[in-house]
């Protein structure tokens, strides 16, 4: 694995990643284990699953962080970093909304009517 190499990111307030292999590799994994537990026809998890999947190939394959962030294509390590973060959050909180189970009660015709103002209901 290529150590830090580079002294600074560019980036205000966002230090140098120490070691982005390890880092990204542990959310990855973490942000996988969260969407399995989703049902397998629920769309979250199967586009999650296979752009985390993708990403977590790329950093097990190359050791060169530059590489990874070339081949990513989606910033700097440490940007990576905290989208992983980020997304982990986010299927956390799936979990527990759950939009994959149907609503609890039927959404109205005119919901997605627009303008507003044309809406009988608001006269």
């Amino acid at each position: 694995m290529a150590g830090v190499i580079k002294k600074a990111t560019g980036l205000t307030g966002m230090h140098v990643a120490k070691n982005p292999h390890h880092t990204l590799t542990a959310l990855y994994n973490k942000i996988l284990r969260a969407v399995s537990k989703m049902p397998q026809e629920a769309a979250y998890r199967r586009y999650t699953e296979q752009i985390v999947s993708e990403r977590a190939k790329i950093v097990a394959t190359t050791p060169n962080v530059r590489e990874i962030e070339q081949k990513i294509n989606c910033g700097q390590v440490e940007e990576l970093i905290v989208q992983a973060e980020n997304e982990l959050t986010l299927a956390r909180k799936m979990l527990g909304w759950k939009p994959w189970e149907p609503l609890a009660k039927q959404a109205p015709a005119t919901q997605w009517a627009w303008p507003p103002a044309n809406l009988p209901e608001l006269k």
